[in-house]
């Protein structure tokens, strides 16, 4: 056997770890989607803080950690402990425990440690005991087509307009919408809950066939789920840029409402495609939105 040529140049290994901003990732070229890697994530997030971290920094948040990518186990965390990166910080409000972050870094520490999905709650750190939104979770059940989603999104605008409360539109990630009313903060958790949960009722009472405001999976094949219990102190809901941990590297992504029409594809919204459409005036989805300051009738 030769011995080994110590003129011949040594190839330096794989790159294990890398900076980016202030945080260092280690395993950079993970792969957390197949062909998006923690690196990919971690640019993304730079790239789409401007307008995700209003909805994301000093909230309350839960999210779903995927180590070994999103085809491995998922889990949903809420706790802190030793080991995250120093930018994401742990608290507690009314018992209820949360994660935290302040900054883009928080966004690319969350990448490092896989927390593909970030929930935020429904209100600040500043004042988590009155939230400053509603969420409804427009949820379809088996059979219900994305069009209808769609249609269940705009009678729930029509509703809260009638109301003077303006609403937005995201998609999910997923196979859902979430209807949003960003709010004052004059009324408590309470308040929230209990108009949440009479606007469901309503809607499922006047239209059972299109609606149920009950968890129950059997309850809802064939209509759409308007789920209310996002609306609670420790409830969340996935936060606007998030990724989700699924097939297609998909986002919630905001929507201006001339967006939510029946050829809606929320599979176009991924990590990949969303700093191009923030560039290209993406950004104005929800213009107005930190501008609204409304309270709940009788408020």
């Amino acid at each position: 056997m030769n011995p080994r040529r110590l003129d011949r140049p040594i190839l330096p290994p794989a790159t294990t770890r890398t900076r980016t901003g202030g945080v260092v990732l280690t395993h950079p070229q993970r792969e957390l989607w197949p062909g998006v890697t923690k690196q990919n994530l971690a640019d993304y997030w730079r790239a789409v803080a401007l307008a995700a971290l209003p909805g994301i920094a000093r909230r309350p948040l839960a999210v779903v950690r995927c180590p070994d990518g999103v085809a491995g186990p998922h889990f949903f965390q809420k706790h802190g402990h030793r080991g995250l990166p120093l930018q994401i910080r742990e608290g507690l409000a009314a018992g209820e425990p949360y994660l935290a972050i302040d900054d883009v870094d928080g966004l690319v520490a969350m990448a490092q440690v896989a927390a593909i999905e970030l929930h935020s709650w429904g209100a600040s750190e500043r004042d988590p005991l009155r939230p400053d939104r509603i969420v409804f979770d427009l949820d379809p059940g088996d059979g219900v087509g994305y069009a209808e989603v769609v249609d269940a999104a705009m009678l729930l605008r029509e509703r809260l307009d009638a109301l003077k409360l303006v609403s937005f539109c995201r998609t999910t990630g997923g196979k859902g919408l979430h209807v949003v009313t960003p709010l004052s903060g004059a009324a408590d958790w309470a308040r929230a809950r209990a108009f949440s949960k009479q606007m469901a009722e309503t809607l499922s009472r006047e239209e059972p066939r299109r609606f149920v405001a009950t968890i129950s999976k059997e309850a809802r094949r064939g209509r759409i789920l308007i789920d209310w219990l996002r609306n609670g102190l420790g409830a969340t809901a996935v936060a606007s840029y998030s990724p989700r941990a699924r097939d297609g590297a998909t986002v919630a992504a905001p929507l201006a409402w001339a967006e939510v029409t029946r050829a809606l594809d929320p599979r176009a919204f991924t990590v990949r495609t969303t700093p191009a459409r923030l560039a290209h005036g993406g950004a104005d989805a929800w213009a107005g939105y930190a501008e609204v300051a409304q309270a709940l009738p009788d408020d």
